[in-house]
């Protein structure tokens, strides 16, 4: 275990050991108590750490930044996946960018009409390290289904045309190496790797603490979806709790969804909240106006 003086956000204070989120860009900074460090280490690609908080229970951190946590990760896989998932009325192809903990997978193997998913993450460690603390099951080891490609995404995007069916991108924040995920070009690539009917579902950040960041992904998928909904759900780790997704379709409109077949394992989401997710509080629909 390396020092606690190496590790990017933790700190120690008094006799405790606090992880806090930096977000110059808020003006701010979130901090986690940490009862435990449970792993670390330094991959190819970035610094990867579990801890085990005091309010939220294990937690995956990137280069200091929390990604996932274990009492309410569930609602943001969840969220990110089933409403594309049921927007497209038969996906065959599924593919996910990001997503390293493979919890959108978890989700998507509940469709037993999906033939092929295609997990696309840049770092292999990530994906050992979750499955090592987060996910100790064989579910994704035995779905032949699933695919697992350790790859940039958005070069893999570049090599895939009209063959996906519904695309969960699952971003990491605008900054570093994941900038290039919110790109006009990258968009573009996601609207020509899509089937004729494809639909592509996107994190689309905080609309309190980034309503800029909201606006130009709506802004940039307009240029090329006729169909682009934004939709809300609440996720008690996140800065604000508040965060969006964003629906971009080339054909199907997820408010004529049949949100009735979502499947029955789920811990969050039921059919009347994937509806009412769409609802937008009157700021916000003032604000993307």
């Amino acid at each position: 275990m390396a020092d606690d003086g190496l590790l990017t956000g933790y700190e120690k204070e008094d006799a405790e050991l606090w992880l806090w989120d930096d977000l110059p860009e808020l003006h701010m900074e979130v901090g986690y108590r940490i009862n435990r460090l449970l792993h670390f280490e330094r991959s190819k690609y970035q610094e990867i750490s579990v801890a085990e908080t005091a309010a939220f229970g294990r937690m995956l951190v990137l280069d200091g930044v929390p990604q996932v946590t274990e009492k309410d990760g569930y609602i943001y896989n969840e969220m990110i996946s089933h409403i594309g998932l049921l927007t497209h009325p038969a996906p065959q192809h599924v593919a996910m960018i990001g997503g390293g903990d493979c919890g959108p997978s978890r989700e998507a193997v509940k469709y037993p009409g999906i033939k092929q998913i295609d997990v696309v993450e840049i770092d292999p460690r990530v994906t050992t390290v979750s499955r090592m603390w987060f996910n100790p099951n064989q579910t994704l080891e035995d779905d032949p289904r699933i695919t697992i490609s350790h790859e940039d995404g958005a070069l893999w995007i570049q090599k895939q045309q009209e063959r996906i069916d519904v695309l969960l991108v699952d971003r990491s924040d605008p900054y570093g190496p994941a900038a290039v995920l919110y790109s006009r070009a990258f968009y573009k690539h996601i609207y020509t790797s899509l089937s004729y009917d494809g639909v592509a579902v996107f994190q689309s950040g905080s609309p309190f603490f980034d309503m800029k960041g909201l606006k130009r992904t709506r802004e940039r998928l307009r240029a090329l979806f006729p169909i682009v909904r934004t939709y809300l759900t609440t996720i008690p780790s996140f800065p604000g709790g508040i965060w969006s997704f964003t629906v971009a379709s080339k054909r199907h409109d997820p408010l004529t969804a049949s949100f009735d077949k979502l499947p029955l394992e789920t811990r969050y989401i039921n059919a009347s909240i994937a509806k009412a997710s769409f609802e937008l509080p009157e700021n916000i629909r003032a604000a993307l106006r």
